[in-house]
C-alpha cells in the first residue's frame, strides 16, 4: 500500500467517525431542538383579555382628564368619567395604556392613528369619542398630556383630535375599570414596567361593551364596522347598517366577515319580493278580467229578469182581453 493511499484511507476514516458522532449528537438532542415550548414566559403569566361583551362598564368611576376638549366640554385637570362622556350619545373607543410603555402601547396607538386616518365616513368627534386610560397610577397629567399631543398631531383634519382623551387615575379606579372590561395586566417591579395585552374596546352610548378588536395595525373597515355596531343606529349610513347586518365578527381573523347565512336570507327575500312584483301585473289583469266578467254576468242576469217581467206583463194583458 502506498503512503498516499494510506493517508487517504485515514482521512476518510476520520470523516466517517466525525459524521457518526454528529448524527449521534443530533439524535440525542433532537427532542430539545425539535420540540416547541408552548408555555408562556413567566412575565406574561396572568396577562390577557377576558371578553365581557354585553356587560356594562362602570359609569361613575372618576379619572382626571389630562387634556382639554371644547367639543366634549372637558377641562384639563378636571375630574371626569365614562358616564359623563357617554351622555353625548356617541360610542366610545377605550384603550388601556401608559406613557412609559417601551413597545406595545406605541405600536397600538400608532396603528390606531393610521387606521383612523383611512376613515372618512365615520369621524372622531362627530360620530364617536376615544379615551386612553393610563394603567400606571403614578403617571402625571403632564406626561399623559404629552402622550396625547404626540399622537393627536398625526391625525388628519377630518378628525377632532381633542375628542381623543387621555386620562390618569388612582390605583383603585384603574384596577376597577380594568377588571370591568377584562383587561388583565401585571407589574414588573424589577424593570419598572407593566406587562399587558392590547385591545380596542368599543362601548355603546348606554355603556354596554359591544366589541373587542385585537390589532396592532388597525384596518379602517374593521374600525368603521365596530363603530357602526357600537353606535346602535346612530353611526353610519343605512347602507352601513345593512352591511353590518350581513356581516359577523370573526375573532380568529380579527375582522368582520360576510355571513353566508344572512346573505342567503337576503337573497331569498329578494327573490320572493321580485317574484311578487313581477307577477303583480298578471294578478291585476286577472282580477280586472274577473271583475269585468262578473259585471257582464250581472248585467245579463238583470236583462233576463226584465225580459221575464215584461213577458209576464204581456201575458197578463192578453188574458184580461180574452176574459
Amino acid at each position: 500500500m502506498s503512503l498516499s493511499v494510506f493517508f487517504g484511507i485515514r482521512t476518510h476514516a476520520k470523516l466517517l467517525v466525525l459524521l457518526v458522532a454528529t448524527v449521534a449528537c443530533c439524535a440525542t438532542k433532537g427532542e430539545d431542538y425539535g420540540s416547541v415550548n408552548n408555555t408562556l414566559p413567566k412575565s406574561m403569566e396572568g396577562v390577557g383579555i377576558d371578553q365581557k361583551l354585553g356587560e356594562l362598564v362602570p359609569l361613575d368611576l372618576e379619572f382626571t382628564c389630562a387634556t382639554a376638549s371644547k367639543s366634549l366640554g372637558e377641562i384639563a385637570g378636571a375630574r371626569t368619567s365614562l358616564g359623563k362622556l357617554l351622555r353625548e350619545g356617541k360610542p366610545v373607543l377605550l384603550t388601556l395604556n401608559y406613557g412609559n410603555c417601551p413597545g406595545m402601547c406605541i405600536a397600538q396607538l400608532n396603528g390606531l392613528v393610521r387606521g383612523l386616518n383611512e376613515l372618512s365616513s365615520v369621524q372622531l368627534g362627530k360620530d364617536f369619542a376615544m379615551v386612553s386610560i393610563s394603567i400606571d397610577p403614578s403617571e402625571t397629567i403632564a406626561k399623559a398630556s404629552g402622550t396625547q399631543q404626540r399622537y393627536a398631531q398625526d391625525l388628519f383634519d377630518q378628525h377632532d383630535a381633542s375628542s381623543w382623551q387621555f386620562w390618569v387615575g388612582d390605583k383603585q379606579a384603574i384596577e376597577k375599570m380594568a377588571d370591568a372590561v377584562g383587561f388583565r395586566y401585571t407589574y414588573d417591579a424589577k424593570h419598572k414596567q407593566f406587562n399587558h395585552p392590547s385591545a380596542a374596546i368599543f362601548i355603546a352610548p348606554n355603556g354596554t361593551i359591544t366589541r373587542y378588536v385585537f390589532e396592532i395595525g388597525f384596518v379602517a373597515n374593521t374600525l368603521k364596522m365596530a363603530f357602526v355596531e357600537a353606535g346602535q343606529g346612530r353611526v353610519g349610513s343605512p347602507l352601513d347598517m345593512i352591511a353590518l347586518w350581513c356581516a359577523h365578527y370573526d375573532a380568529n381573523e380579527n375582522r368582520y366577515s360576510t355571513s353566508a347565512r344572512r346573505l342567503m336570507s337576503i337573497g331569498a327575500g329578494l327573490f320572493v319580493t321580485l317574484g311578487a312584483v313581477a307577477s303583480l301585473p298578471f294578478w291585476l289583469a286577472r282580477r280586472s278580467h274577473l271583475e269585468k266578467k262578473n259585471r257582464q254576468a250581472a248585467i245579463g242576469a238583470s236583462d233576463g229578469d226584465e225580459g221575464a217581467q215584461a213577458s209576464s206583463t204581456d201575458n197578463d194583458l192578453k188574458n184580461s182581453v180574452i176574459n
